[in-house]
């Protein structure tokens, strides 16, 4: 009875063990990796939120116009990495219109419905064009994006 052995058997390792420095070195590696990898998921977030953002802007541009409401241009801002505002400057007749506020702010909700997501956020805001519009002003509130028709 004494040839039984108890299958599989495992030589043991010794035990490893690592000093204080090496433990504290490699939580410092994790860390840098770990943000090195946020950067770039945030980095590409932003970049495939803002050309969402762009998309946004010129369908809606085209939408407008069909509408019979021919936009002088649009500018765009990103608040965050998810979250973009748009103001659409159109000309002050039609701003003041009681038609205009039917036709784009409706359509401005269903789209507005259609694309949001937990991870893209986009508001629609529109403005009269007037002589007195100041660019910069809107530059310096961050609408650093301008499209239009040439």
């Amino acid at each position: 009875m004494a040839d039984w052995l108890t299958r599989p058997q495992f030589e043991s390792e010794e035990e490893k063990h690592f000093s204080a420095d090496e433990v504290i070195d490699a939580y410092f590696r994790g860390r840098r990796d770990q943000v090195e990898e946020n950067k770039k998921v945030l980095l590409k977030t932003f970049s495939d939120n803002l050309e969402r953002a762009k998309q946004v802007c010129e369908e809606f541009f085209a939408t407008l116009e069909k509408n019979g409401i021919k936009s002088f241009f649009v500018s765009l801002r990103a608040e965050s990495v998810t979250i973009f505002d748009a103001i659409f400057v159109v000309p002050a007749q039609k701003f003041l219109s009681h038609d205009f506020v039917n036709t784009a702010y409706g359509i401005a909700r269903e789209k507005k419905k259609e694309i949001n997501t937990p991870t893209f956020n986009f508001s629609f805001a529109f403005m009269p064009f007037t002589d007195s519009l100041d660019e910069r002003s809107m530059l310096m509130d961050g609408y650093i994006l301008k499209y239009g028709k040439k």
